[in-house]
């Protein structure tokens, strides 16, 4: 089975051997676009062929967000722009040692070198909220998509009706938290107009298999029910006393995603409880009184 899947209209995506990670390649017209070009050196050198091959003499480098797997690809394509989040340069520097240690470990257990490290860089082209950019023959949106991490960003192809995700929305993964319930829920939100309108069409997640059709929209509403679960259940938990362990081991009987699979989301399960255990509540009775603090608009 090929690790290349051919979208048309010059759009290719590579799935990696580590966690599925989705690489995309965009070539028309002289210039190739990357996004999230990992994970492995030899996955790497395989997409590098094919730019190669494209003839392109323009790269742009895409990072979605700042998390080690995604962000490993610059060295490759050393005069290319980088796109990214505004703040997904100062992340990536507070982050080095760790982003060059996950790499080579996840190269060793896979069986293959790593010999690059890892140097920060910071992006060419910065941006945030809701963004328009052509690059090339291609029209990309951008929107900014917190939950999964500060810096993330959704990069959309309304032309093609096409959406890479991010880390969100996967067939092998469950919603990762790396913020609140509540921005999380939030990002998704802001996609379903997008999905229920018909703005897209195929769907590329971070992780796992590419989605068509009604499929998108199913795993908006299932990764948004496991939010709505997972908060309600730890609040309950917490309502009743329970410790984080005890609160962990009551939702361990959750149904999700992934939960029995090789590559399992127990853990992240874990994870997620934790940070909504552990994200204050706030007294109803204040955010009513800075509601009516709030001035009036005339």
């Amino acid at each position: 089975m090929s690790a290349w899947t051919d979208l048309g209209d010059g759009v290719h995506v590579r799935q990696s051997r580590a966690y599925g990670m989705n690489s995309a390649v965009l070539a028309a017209e002289d210039h190739a676009i990357l996004i999230d070009p990992g994970v492995l050196e030899s996955e790497l050198n395989d997409i590098a062929a094919l730019v190669e091959q494209s003839a392109a003499h323009l790269v742009t480098l895409i990072f979605t967000h700042d998390h080690w797997d995604h962000v490993l690809g610059a060295p490759w394509w050393p005069d290319a722009d980088i796109l990214g989040h505004d703040g997904l340069g100062a992340a990536v520097r507070r982050a080095a040692a760790a982003i060059a240690r996950s790499a080579e470990a996840c190269a060793t257990e896979l069986g293959e070198p790593w010999t690059r490290g890892f140097t920060p860089f910071t992006p060419t082209r910065e941006v945030s909220g809701l963004h328009f950019a052509p690059i090339g023959p291609f029209r990309l949106v951008f929107r900014s998509a917190p939950g999964h991490a500060d810096t993330q960003l959704t990069v959309h192809l309304p032309d093609e009706g096409l959406l890479f995700a991010a880390d969100m929305l996967s067939d092998i993964e469950i919603p990762m938290l790396h913020g609140t319930v509540a921005s999380y829920r939030r990002t998704l939100e802001s996609l379903t107009p997008l999905i229920d309108g018909g703005a897209i069409e195929v769907l590329v997640p971070g992780h796992g298999a590419i989605a068509r059709g009604t499929e998108i929209g199913d795993r908006l509403r299932r990764d948004l029910v496991y939010l709505e679960t997972l908060d309600a259940r730890v609040r309950e938990c917490r309502a009743a006393g329970l410790s984080l362990e005890r609160t962990q081991t009551s939702l361990g009987e959750m149904d999700y995603t992934g939960k029995s699979a090789v590559y399992s989301m127990a853990e992240s399960h874990r994870d997620n409880v934790r940070l909504v255990y552990e994200t204050p509540v706030r007294p109803p009775q204040a955010a009513a009184t800075r509601k009516a603090k709030r001035p009036r608009r005339h």
